[in-house]
């Protein structure tokens, strides 16, 4: 868990906040300031990701999340890794072998988000993705359409 600094609150007053418990993703994904999100890769995640237009840069840990890593960066490619094919399961945990270090995530996000640099084509590819997602969401559109059948054949299955 992370704890802020002493004295970190007064320095930074009103211009930040901390959120204790559950934070409000979609809400923060879709702030006009949010440039990447650096994700685990539940799915959950990726779908707000892809609602709200913001690519990813993934840091999957268990389970399912590899093949949504694979799905999201070379099917969709509409993320990257954070490290390197070949580099292994990076950790925070101070009892994992390989524990990342903080300057590492910066680096790699500061370049994802260069100008023009190796995040513009994964920036135009979610944006595109994402109008066609909130477009099947939207009434009338695939998935809504998809869901009211659904109901309809379950009320009728009474």
């Amino acid at each position: 868990m992370w704890a802020p600094p002493d004295g970190w609150k007064e320095r930074v007053g009103d211009r930040g906040m901390v959120i204790r418990g559950w934070a409000p993703q979609k809400a923060i994904l879709a702030h006009p300031s949010v440039g990447a999100f650096v994700t685990q890769c539940g799915w959950n995640s990726v779908l707000e990701a892809v609602s709200a237009g913001v690519p990813v840069l993934t840091w999957p840990m268990v389970f399912e999340q590899f093949v949504t890593e694979r799905l999201v960066t070379k099917v969709l490619e509409i993320g990257e890794r954070l490290w390197p094919e070949g580099a292994g399961v990076r950790s925070t945990k101070d009892e994992e072998k390989e524990v990342v270090p903080a300057k590492a995530v910066a680096e790699a996000v500061t370049k994802f988000m260069e100008p023009g640099g190796a995040g513009e084509a994964t920036r135009c590819a979610i944006k595109e993705l994402a109008v066609k997602a909130n477009a099947a969401v939207a009434e009338g559109g695939s998935s809504h359409r998809d869901l009211l059948r659904l109901i309809d054949d379950l009320m009728q299955a009474k």
